[in-house]
């Protein structure tokens, strides 16, 4: 979902612990701390305890001002609950589809191109 709204990949990374620091770089760590099936393993230096996953897609007004796809606070619900570090935590794919977050996203991604 995040892919189709920003029109690129948001996790970039050339190997596997590169990849996994551009998710910690936006999704955080807190959310991995939280996961039942976390030991205090180390993960990558610098990933920042909160997310940045709103300041990539911001609502309406500041993405206009930002230049960056809209979304709408029922839409962000949708992304960051299918983005979830932690599964326990995480929205499945039928959680999401109801949600009335999924068609204002589809709506406004469809008015952005």
């Amino acid at each position: 979902m995040a892919a189709l709204l920003a029109r690129r990949h948001p996790f970039r990374g050339s190997s596997e612990r590169e990849q996994l620091g551009e998710i910690l770089d936006v999704l955080g760590a807190d959310d991995i701390k939280q996961w039942r099936g976390y030991r205090g393993q180390r993960l990558p230096g610098g990933c920042a305890p909160w997310s940045f996953l709103r300041s990539m897609f911001p609502p309406p007004l500041e993405a206009a001002i930002a230049g960056r796809p809209p979304l709408s606070e029922a839409g962000f619900e949708v992304l960051s609950g299918l983005l979830r570090c932690n599964p326990d935590k995480r929205l499945t794919a039928a959680q999401a589809l109801p949600h009335p977050g999924v068609k204002e996203t589809d709506s406004a991604s469809l008015r952005h191109r």
